[in-house]
C-alpha cells in the first residue's frame, strides 16, 4: 500500500504546512495590531501635547493683552514711554476712536 502511504504522507505534510502558514499569519496579524496600537497611542500623546502647547500659546496671548492694557494706562497717566510703545498705543487709541464713531452711527440709525 505504498500509494496510500504516499497519500497519507502528502496529506500530513500539507496539514503541517497549512498549520505553519496559519501560525505565521496569526503572528503577522498580531504584529500589525501591535503597530496600530502603538501608532494610535502615539497619536493620542501627540494630540495631548499639542493641546498643552495651544493652552500655553493662549496664555501668552492673554499676557500680551494685559501688557498692552498696562501700556495704555501708563500713556493715559502721561507716563513717558518708549517711542515704539507710544506709537502702538496711539494706533490703538485711534482704532478705539473709530469704534466709538461707528457705535455712534449705530445709535443714530436706531434713533431715526
Amino acid at each position: 500500500m505504498p500509494l496510500l502511504d504516499d497519500i497519507s504522507k502528502g496529506v500530513k505534510k500539507g496539514v503541517e504546512e497549512a498549520g505553519k502558514g496559519i501560525k505565521k499569519g496569526v503572528e503577522e496579524a498580531g504584529k500589525g495590531l501591535k503597530e496600530v496600537g502603538e501608532k494610535a497611542s502615539d497619536a493620542v500623546k501627540t494630540f495631548e501635547i499639542q493641546q498643552e502647547i495651544d493652552k500655553l500659546e493662549a496664555e501668552i496671548k492673554s499676557i500680551k493683552v494685559e501688557l498692552g492694557d498696562a501700556v495704555l494706562v501708563l500713556m493715559a497717566k502721561g507716563t513717558t514711554l518708549d517711542p515704539t510703545l507710544t506709537e502702538l498705543a496711539v494706533k490703538v487709541e485711534g482704532i478705539k476712536a473709530q469704534i466709538e464713531g461707528k457705535k455712534a452711527k449705530i445709535e443714530e440709525i436706531k434713533n431715526d
